[in-house]
Parts: structure tokens; C-alpha cells; sequence
């Protein structure tokens, strides 16, 4: 099928859904129902999704507040429970991710990544022991792309702070992070669960299809040549190759394993007890492990400590990969994988401020010339390119 000709149909279709909801205003009320948004939450609704193994539990009232939009709309909610839902401990802070707009909708649905927290929060969260939140709920609706991941509010329950992508990161936070990468990665190494997840050259098809992320990297360059080496500004098509055959590497030549898919440092937290987590899985897939680690240390670290910290962080995540129940390669193999797969970091970040005028601006023009700066320093000083023979 032509995907292109597919999601124009998609935008149609949700976009007649969209308008209908404009003016019936729908409310959530079962347990089939999908809200869109925290305004068509009810009592009821939280009674069904909430309750739903607790013997006459119900849901007696509930408040939102800490409203904002995205890729997604998000909202805090607090709810209160009869005695029967206090006995047994359910939930009280949560947070909520629905897609509201049509543009989110389109973004998240045509990219294939409508279902990822979904998917992930419902099925595959259980199963692993890392620093990330406890989902409690998540559905989508495939006819009008409504979706909702219903989770623990981290800010709430654990004192957690996002990290500030433009700050230094410490040394102890980056291997924290990339331990729990390993723990992820060792849990989900070739398991059957996540062989229904799309693969980072599906990614790449999804996206690709919808805009034209090659020729929105080369813009991107151009508006942030002042932190692009010398030695990569100005080859973008070489660039975009090794876009191109990293993804491939990570999808066909690497032992499949869960990653969370977009992992860059503004999508990190640190607990109130100094705990380092990720949130934000709604690009969850399977491939290649080097991918989330090269994403992390890459995107978090200043070249400087880069430099002085990536081959001790290498280590570091091998040895926890193998006590999670992964496949430990050499380090020397470890560390061309790395240097290969640290490629769409630089895709990821040049598309966003290469954006175009009808793509939503999701990050700050500062951010994205320090994330590229790191990346692309990264880039040259390891030589990805030659490791990719392009």
C-alpha cells in the first residue's frame, strides 16, 4: 500500500472524527471508552479503569490541574476512592497523555506510534526493574487515532525533576542511565513479547512517508551550522546515508532486544533520592541495543565529558547487560556498534529544528543547538561515517 495515499485517507477519516467531537463533546464512562482529553474524564470512567480488580472499589472524585499540550496533552490528576479503594491501595496521583488535536493525532498515528506507551505501559512495564513511571491504564481507538496513557505522576509520587537538557550532566546520572538501558535491553533480549513492535527502519518509514525528514535535516544543518564541525557541515546527503544504514544495521544485523527509541536527555528525570529514569515511551520498538545507548550518552553528555566518560560508560552497560540476561558482546564490537549507531540522535534533533511551518515546534531553538552540538561532535570524534564505510 502507498503509505502516502494511506494517510490521507487517515486524515480525513480522523479529521471527521475530530469535528464530531467538537460538537458532540463526548464523555469517558466504561471501560471501552477512550477520553479526549482530561476534560472528558468522569468519575466513572476512573471507577472502570481503575477499579477494575478491586472488589467494590470505586472512585468518589477526582481534580486536574498542571495542563499543557504537545505531541500530546497531558494533565495531573488526583483522585479520591471509598474505603474500599483506599484499603487496597490504589493509585491516587496520576498523569495523563491523550491525543487531542488533529496535528497530534496525525503525528503520533502516522508514525506508527499511536500505541507505543500503550503497549508499553499495559504490557511490557511489569516485566522489567527500572527507574521509569508505573503506568495504570492505556488504550487507543484505531477508527479516530483518540488515545490515552493513563500513569504514576512521578513529580508527585517520587519528587521528580526533569533534567534540564541544556545543563551538564553529571557522571554518576549518565551511568545510571545507561544501567538502566542495560536492564531494559538484558530483560527484553530476543523475547517473544516484543516481536510486535516495529523496528527503527519501520520508524524511519512511517516518518519519511508523512514529511520529508531528509530535506528537513538539511535545513536543519543550515540553521545550526554554528555548532556543526567543520569536517560533517555541508554533507548532509552523506549524513542522511548514514542515517539510512544505521537504522538498517540496528533493524537486520543486531540481536533484537526492547528500546525505548527516543532516549535523549530531555526525556530523563532524577528522583527526590537521586534516581535517574526515562519517561516518554511512546517510541517504544525493537533493534539494535546501541541505539538507545549511543542516543543517551551522546545527547546527555558535553563533548569534554564525552570524551573523558564513554569507553568507562561502555563498560558500565555491558556488565549490567549481562546480569539483566543479555548477550554481551566485545567490547571492540560494543564499540563499533556505538560509533555506528549514533546516527539518528543527529536526524532526530536536525529534523526538529528544520521543522517546517506546518510541523509543531517541539523544542526550543537553544535546546536543539546544544543536543546537535553534542551529537555532531560525537559524530566526528568517533568517525561514524567511516565505522558506517560511507
Amino acid at each position: 500500500m502507498n503509505h502516502k495515499l494511506w494517510l490521507l485517507g487517515r486524515v480525513a477519516t480522523v479529521g471527521g472524527h475530530v469535528l464530531l467531537e467538537k460538537i458532540t463533546r463526548p464523555k469517558a464512562r466504561s471501560v471501552d471508552d477512550v477520553p479526549i482529553s482530561g476534560d472528558a474524564i468522569t468519575v466513572g470512567w476512573l471507577t472502570a479503569v481503575l477499579c477494575r480488580d478491586v472488589a467494590d472499589a470505586e472512585v468518589l472524585s477526582f481534580s486536574t490541574s498542571n495542563g499543557s499540550h504537545g505531541t500530546s496533552t497531558r494533565v495531573a490528576i488526583r483522585v479520591d476512592y471509598n474505603e474500599a479503594g483506599q484499603q487496597a491501595g490504589l493509585p491516587t496521583e496520576l498523569f495523563a497523555k491523550t491525543t487531542t488535536s488533529l496535528s497530534q493525532r496525525i503525528l503520533l498515528g502516522g508514525a506508527k506510534m499511536i500505541d507505543g506507551e500503550t503497549h508499553f505501559f499495559m504490557d511490557l512495564r511489569p516485566d522489567v526493574e527500572i527507574e521509569a513511571p508505573i503506568g495504570y491504564w492505556g488504550a487507543y481507538d484505531p477508527s479516530s487515532w483518540r488515545s490515552i496513557a493513563l500513569m504514576e505522576d512521578i513529580a508527585a509520587t517520587r519528587g521528580a525533576v526533569f533534567i534540564e537538557p541544556n545543563a551538564p550532566i553529571a557522571r554518576d546520572q549518565i551511568e545510571d542511565l545507561v544501567r538502566n538501558l542495560a536492564r531494559l535491553h538484558g530483560t527484553f533480549w530476543k523475547h517473544p513479547s516484543i516481536a510486535v513492535l516495529k523496528t527503527p527502519n519501520d520508524m524511519l518509514d512511517a516518518v519519511r512517508s508523512a514529511i520529508d525528514m531528509k530535506k528537513r535535516c538539511e535545513v536543519g544543518m543550515e540553521r545550526a551550522k554554528e555548532v556543526i564541525p567543520a569536517t560533517l557541515y555541508g554533507q548532509s546527503d552523506r549524513l542522511w546515508a548514514g542515517v539510512e544504514r544505521a537504522l538498517d544495521i540496528a533493524t537486520k544485523d543486531m540481536p533484537p532486544t526492547l528500546l525505548h527509541g527516543d532516549p535523549h536527555i530531555g526525556q530523563t528525570y532524577v528522583t527526590s533520592d537521586g534516581r535517574m529514569g526515562y519517561a516518554d515511551w511512546q517510541v517504544v520498538m525493537q533493534g539494535g541495543w546501541a541505539h538507545d545507548f549511543a542516543y543517551t550518552v551522546n545527547s546527555g553528555c558535553e563533548p569534554d565529558d564525552r570524551r573523558a566518560w564513554d569507553r568507562e560508560l561502555l563498560e558500565i552497560y555491558l556488565d549490567e547487560l549481562g546480569s539483566a540476561g543479555g548477550e554481551v558482546p566485545s567490547f571492540d564490537d560494543a564499540w563499533l556498534a556505538y560509533r555506528q549507531q549514533s546516527m539518528f540522535a543527529y536526524a532526530a534533533w536536525a529534523f526538529t529544528i528544520g521543522r517546517a511551518a506546518y510541523q509543531p515546534k517541539m523544542q526550543t531553538d537553544e535546546t536543539c543547538l546544544t543536543l546537535l552540538k553534542r551529537i555532531t561532535t560525537a559524530l566526528d570524534d568517533h568517525d561514524s561515517l567511516g565505522a558506517l564505510g560511507i
